[in-house]
């Protein structure tokens, strides 16, 4: 009796063993519904309910940097994540067809380079998710929202209630890597975009904590003051269109560079840029990457004028 027991917890054991080794081969994608540890996965399915959090990690066939050609060691390797629903044939003899529901660009550098997996979360816990504010895995942003989980969460709000079968491919230098597919039911799948607003706001929020004003390269507090009052009397300050009551530090990034005309060589202006820091009208600071011009006649530059701005960057208060 005792030896059949002993059996039965070694093939329990050598299960187990082989279900991990399994779930990481080159490849595949595996998913769960709480934080996968990359070198000993648990918790691995491959069904999930509307609303259900989940996470996945992509195993590869190289550590990462390997599957680029000609790349810096210094630059951040362009990875691309798609979600498709996997619609059913019309007919028998045809093939299931790979509708895609969204597409995102992650961005990696650092240690993750070196690694044969890659972390995703697909829809994780806004207060857990590690995918913002770090620098080796990078989302980016376009005006107030981000790529990513929140748009990975925001496609799966759009789903019709019944069940859906998804597949996940990873693509590296534009060739698929891996892939890995899962199914997800429920009646209403709104829950996730609502979630999709939190999982944002969790990436605004590390976005402000981790962000720093830029280094200034001259200082020229005259020029710097010219500035502020340029900024101030332009429409995007007095539209509202730059969030900003008042302007707090200004620190020269680039400075003057003459542009010409490209057949006659003849110059028309030049050119500069600044952070400029600004406390919001919500009470907090952020930054703006802001162009100035002077415009070149008769002989001589003309008075600095205001020539436009670049995205809002949040920061926290004490970093100015």
């Amino acid at each position: 009796m005792k030896l059949s027991i002993h059996k039965i917890v070694i093939n329990i054991i050598f299960v187990v063993i082989m279900e991990n080794l399994a779930a990481q081969n080159p490849g595949e994608i595996i998913f769960s519904s709480s934080l996968i540890d990359p070198s000993n996965p648990s918790g691995i399915k491959t069904e999930f309910n509307a609303g259900d959090k989940i996470y996945a990690v992509a195993y590869l066939p190289d550590i990462l940097k390997n599957l680029y050609q000609n790349q810096s060691p210094t630059a951040n390797l362009q990875v691309e994540i798609f979600i498709y629903e996997v619609k059913a044939p019309m007919y028998e003899y045809q093939q299931p067809m790979d509708m895609q529901l969204t597409f995102t660009n992650m961005w990696v550098n650092g240690i993750v380079k070196d690694t044969k997996y890659l972390v995703v979360d697909l829809v994780p816990d806004p207060a857990k998710t590690t995918a913002y504010g770090g620098k080796d895995i990078i989302y980016k942003s376009f005006g107030k929202k981000f790529e990513g989980p929140v748009a990975f969460t925001e496609a799966l709000a759009t789903l019709p209630a019944g069940e859906h079968k998804l597949k996940v491919v990873v693509q590296c230098y534009y060739a698929p890597v891996a892939s890995g597919v899962f199914t997800i039911k429920g009646d209403n799948y709104s829950a996730y975009s609502s979630l999709a607003e939190q999982i944002n706001d969790a990436a605004i929020n590390a976005a402000t904590a981790d962000a720093g004003f830029p280094k200034a390269v001259t200082s020229d507090p005259a020029r710097e003051a010219r500035m502020v009052t340029s900024l101030k009397n332009s429409n995007d300050w007095k539209t509202g269109f730059i969030d900003g009551t008042d302007v707090i530090k200004t620190a020269i990034t680039y400075d003057w560079e003459i542009r010409r005309h490209e057949i006659s060589g003849a110059i028309l202006h030049r050119y500069c840029i600044a952070a400029m820091a600004v406390k919001t009208r919500s009470g907090g600071c952020a930054y703006y990457k802001v162009t100035f011009q002077e415009d070149y006649v008769g002989g001589k530059f003309q008075p600095l004028h205001y020539d436009g701005a670049g995205d809002k960057v949040n920061l926290l208060c004490d970093k100015l």
